[in-house]
C-alpha cells in the first residue's frame, strides 16, 4: 500500500503554480509565470490593494551545491493603491528582482543551518515542489510601495498654535462664552 499525502490547501491568495523538484535537471529549468484574469482580484484583496492588472515573472530554476535548488527571477506588476493622503486609487508599475534558495529537509539529514544575520536569507525546506505562486505574490507584497501618494498631493500637518503670551489669559476664550448674569431693575 503506497502512502498518499493530503492535498495542499488552497493558497490564501488564490495563485498556486507548483513546479516539481523532479523536472530541474543539471542544465535548470525556465518558466514563465503569469496571474490569470481571474486570479487576479483574489491577489489583489489578499494584499489589501485596489487592484492588480497584471502580475508575471519570469523564473530560472538551478541545481546549486547537489541536491539544493536555487530559483531567481524578474517580477513585473501593474497594480493601483489607495494614495495614503486622499485614499484616491494610484497606479503603480512594479519591478523587481528575486533570489531564493531551497534545501532538502534540514532535520532529515539531521545537519544544522547557520543563520547569519548580516548574510543572505537561510536556504527554505525543499518539498517534491516549489510554488511560484507564493514567491510572486511574496516578492510583489516586498516591492509595493509602503505610501503611495497621488502625484501633486503632499503630506500637510496643522500649523502650531503659538503658545499663549504672558498677558494673555489661556481662559478669556472660555469666559466670553459664558452667559453673562441679566440685570435686576
Amino acid at each position: 500500500m503506497t502512502k498518499r499525502s493530503a492535498p495542499e490547501p488552497a493558497a490564501p491568495h488564490g495563485f498556486r503554480r507548483n513546479v516539481s523538484v523532479a523536472k530541474v535537471g543539471e542544465g535548470g529549468l525556465a518558466q514563465t509565470v503569469t496571474a490569470s484574469p481571474a486570479e487576479l482580484p483574489k491577489i489583489a484583496s489578499y494584499l489589501g490593494l485596489v487592484g492588480i492588472r497584471a502580475l508575471k515573472g519570469e523564473v530560472n530554476f538551478a541545481r546549486w551545491r547537489g541536491k539544493e535548488i536555487r530559483v531567481s527571477g524578474k517580477l513585473k506588476a501593474d497594480v493601483t493603491q489607495s494614495c495614503v493622503v486622499t485614499l484616491d486609487p494610484v497606479d503603480a508599475h512594479v519591478e523587481g528582482e528575486f533570489e531564493r534558495r531551497f534545501l532538502p529537509d534540514v532535520e532529515e539529514q539531521g545537519t544544522d543551518v547557520f543563520v547569519d544575520p548580516e548574510g543572505d536569507d537561510p536556504p527554505e525546506p525543499l518539498g517534491r515542489d516549489i510554488d511560484l505562486g507564493e514567491i510572486l505574490v511574496e516578492e510583489l507584497a516586498l516591492n509595493l510601495d509602503p505610501y503611495p501618494r497621488k502625484p501633486g498631493v503632499a503630506f500637510e500637518t496643522a500649523q502650531e498654535a503659538s503658545p499663549p503670551t504672558a498677558r494673555e489669559n489661556p481662559f478669556a476664550a472660555l469666559a466670553k462664552l459664558k452667559p453673562k448674569p441679566e440685570k435686576k431693575v
